[in-house]
């Protein structure tokens, strides 16, 4: 941790890999996706390479005109496991419950498909401590563009003026386009990574307790 940021008035989350360790759940449905269409399996190394945009920006690359098909195997395979296979990391429920009782607005701002998303937050008994959900398809662009923040934001008062936020928003993912995100949005970026790959102006964060702490320490 390098820099401290003013205490926040909202909170907005990545879900996979940052809250959720789903690695393990998108790979084995990427790898029956592979099987599928007869293509050479990737390794978890090469999969993750892939991640952290949403399906409508990267499958059209990937498969052509037969991306919509793609998706859908990719998404019947996931469906089949994600709810039994979901984990959260140690101490993200205590953070996302310490984040609503700070600030009382909360978000999930993610590329995951929004059906699957909320069925996963239903599954956990989280719906209630989140004042937004976004996911992938909810606002007209996905992540890394700022849509999906303007969108968890509506009704909170929060506004965009001169690049900036009227109220300190920290956005917290693990990703590139979580930062890129944060950054057009006008948010605190708060990268959750074992090593800071941004610099000295951006919040880095091995883990949800790690978190924990500084949110206990935010008045």
């Amino acid at each position: 941790m390098i820099v401290t940021y003013p205490s926040p008035k909202a909170i907005l989350f990545d879900w996979d890999n940052t809250l959720m360790d789903t690695t393990p759940i998108l790979y084995k449905a990427y790898c029956v996706l592979q099987a599928h269409y007869g293509l050479p399996e990737y390794s978890m190394e090469e999969y993750q390479k892939l991640t952290g945009l949403s399906l409508r920006e990267t499958f059209p690359d990937l498969f052509g005109d037969k991306w919509e098909e793609a998706k859908q195997v990719y998404l019947d395979a996931y469906r089949e496991h994600h709810l039994t296979m979901l984990t959260p990391f140690d101490k993200a429920r205590e953070v996302v419950e310490l984040a609503f009782q700070k600030t009382g607005c909360v978000g999930i701002v993610s590329n995951k498909t929004s059906s699957i998303l909320r069925a996963e937050i239903d599954h956990l008994g989280w719906s209630s401590y989140f004042y937004s959900v976004v996911g992938a398809g909810d606002a007209e662009r996905d992540k890394p563009a700022a849509d999906p923040v303007f969108k968890a934001l509506e009704g909170t008062g929060i506004a965009y003026e001169n690049g900036k936020l009227s109220a300190p928003v920290w956005f917290v993912g693990d990703g590139d386009a979580d930062m890129e995100c944060a950054r057009v949005s006008g948010c605190l970026r708060v990268r959750m990574a074992k090593e800071n790959k941004d610099g000295s102006d951006v919040l880095t964060i091995k883990n949800c307790e790690e978190l924990l702490s500084v949110l206990y320490s935010c008045d």
